[in-house]
């Protein structure tokens, strides 16, 4: 793997890697994004940040293009992802970090008409936004000593901010470091009374839980049905990388 660009800035130190066609982000050596333009599907953990908004009706069924907000952009893979799956939707991204940002723009070609990135702190940002969203992707995290970790806890004024973002047919996704994280999220009263239905998606490679809560009900067998259809017709080839199960929480 060879190191293509680096740079400090206090106390931070950012990598971008290649291996082969592969792009990587590290910062203070957490990884933290991969993409590979040859690919749809990286094989990894940020397959599941886009899986989930598929089983939606709003998805599959939509009336108008989807509107997406990521919080938490990173290099930029669930950007390249949503953009294949959904051809090109509206997708506003909210990062922190302004280095990750030039990274996501420079190195991860996150650069398309239809992206605005926003340099912003998210727990404010979501305060003062009144836009409605039919998809929000929570993957907030910084460096850690190891890996990646949550810079707040996941608590219910948190969730109450993220549900007003979203549309009465939206759908949540939330990256958690352990399923038993996201499943206490799920299972708390509040978040039961808002959302109809909440699948746990699990990678066979990583420990993470990614969480997605549906505004609607979901037709889980119909829902996989179809997405392994759309994708074998518009992506030959690719399903062979995606690697996930689905625990439905309720």
């Amino acid at each position: 793997m060879a190191t293509i660009w680096q740079h400090t800035q206090g106390d931070t130190h950012y990598q971008v890697r290649s291996a082969g066609a592969t792009i990587r982000l590290y910062t203070n050596s957490a990884f933290h994004s991969q993409y590979n333009p040859n690919h749809l599907f990286t094989g990894g953990i940020w397959d599941l940040l886009a899986i989930p908004a598929l089983y939606s009706d709003v998805i599959n069924h939509p009336i108008t293009p989807p509107n997406l907000l990521i919080l938490g952009v990173g290099g930029g893979a669930a950007i390249h992802l949503f953009n294949r799956l959904l051809d090109h939707p509206p997708i506003t991204g909210i990062e922190y970090d302004r280095v990750h940002l030039d990274i996501a723009r420079q190195h991860f070609k996150c650069n398309t008409k239809n992206t605005s990135l926003v340099h912003a702190d998210a727990y404010r940002w979501i305060k003062t936004n009144t836009q409605k969203f039919n998809v929000l992707l929570d993957d907030l995290f910084v460096d850690g000593p190891n890996d990646p970790v949550r810079p707040e806890t996941v608590n219910r004024d948190w969730m109450k901010q993220l549900s007003s973002a979203l549309s009465n047919d939206g759908v949540l996704i939330q990256n958690h470091l352990a399923p038993a994280t996201a499943k206490k999220v799920a299972l708390d009263n509040w978040t039961r009374d808002h959302f109809k239905h909440a699948l746990l998606f699990h990678h066979p490679m990583y420990a993470n839980g990614i969480l997605a809560l549906y505004k609607t009900t979901v037709d889980i067998r119909q829902a996989r049905f179809q997405i392994g259809s759309q994708i074998k017709e518009r992506h030959p080839g690719a399903l062979k990388r995606l690697k996930y199960r689905v625990e439905t929480i309720y």
